[in-house]
């Protein structure tokens, strides 16, 4: 009998980094409420026939997004801020970013090593990795997903932490190595919290028209070419059958 294959753990290391995140991800829309919003009844296919717009007639209409506050917005960007700010000292540098990715990138390196080495004996058989593996479902054949997302299976960057908020989200840009050479207007070692709220701020500033302090829906909405907002498609009137918020200005979604 010939002896279980092993992979070395500088082997599994490579191969951890470059596997997919094991969550799945739900569908875009969602195959539940897309059908729905414009008039096919409920979220479902077979709703009820309910009259265009409607849920079937049973169930409230989505709320729409409550207008985005300058302070809600400067307070993600703060504990962005302090987030990279590793030795507290109000400044935020290349090598401090670059030092905390690189946490990042160990600490969940260790978590997925752990997790497949089912029998902790600090090394991963062939058996012990197809089990992982198999657990992803179509994922793990994806050539694409395989060597991971766009940025890597960890971001480069600080990112915003806006909770469910996904249009808060897009008017933040990620703290990266990039944000710190164009928000850093003195060109010092690195940001200030100042420096960066101004930076991140601009987007925030040329959306809010009215100069309130807040960004409704309609200042969110992009405009054409001619600088006149766009109506959403779908529903009567312009008005949104389901699917995703608009782009916030500035964003290519």
């Amino acid at each position: 009998m010939r002896p279980a294959r092993t992979i070395t753990p500088l082997l599994a290391a490579l191969l951890i980094t470059l596997a997919p995140p094991a969550l799945a991800q739900g569908m875009p829309g969602g195959m539940d409420g897309g059908m729905g919003g414009g008039g096919m009844g409920g979220g479902d296919m077979g709703g009820g026939g309910g009259p265009p717009g409607g849920g079937g007639g049973a169930g409230r209409p989505p709320q729409p997004p409550k207008p985005i506050k300058r302070a809600r917005f400067d307070k993600i960007v703060t504990d962005m801020f302090r987030d990279a700010d590793t030795n507290h000292d109000g400044t935020v540098t290349l090598d401090e970013l670059h030092a905390l990715v690189e946490a990042r990138r160990a600490a969940i390196i260790k978590e997925r090593f752990i997790t497949i080495d089912t029998d902790r004996n600090g090394s991963i058989s062939m058996a012990e990795f197809t089990a992982w593996q198999g657990k992803m479902g179509s994922a793990a054949s994806s050539e694409d997903a395989a060597t991971g997302e766009r940025n890597g299976p960890i971001a480069e960057a600080v990112m915003p932490d806006a909770g469910d908020d996904r249009q808060l989200a897009a008017l933040i840009e990620p703290l990266s190595g990039t944000v710190i050479a164009r928000a850093n207007t003195n060109y010092d070692a690195g940001i200030s919290l100042e420096e960066l709220l101004a930076y991140e701020g601009k987007l925030f500033d040329a959306a809010d028209t009215d100069h309130d302090g807040y960004l409704s829906m309609e200042e969110l909405r992009p405009r054409d070419k001619d600088g006149q907002r766009m109506r959403r498609p779908g529903g009567p009137m312009g008005a949104p059958a389901g699917g995703p918020p608009p782009c916030p200005p500035g964003q290519s979604c």
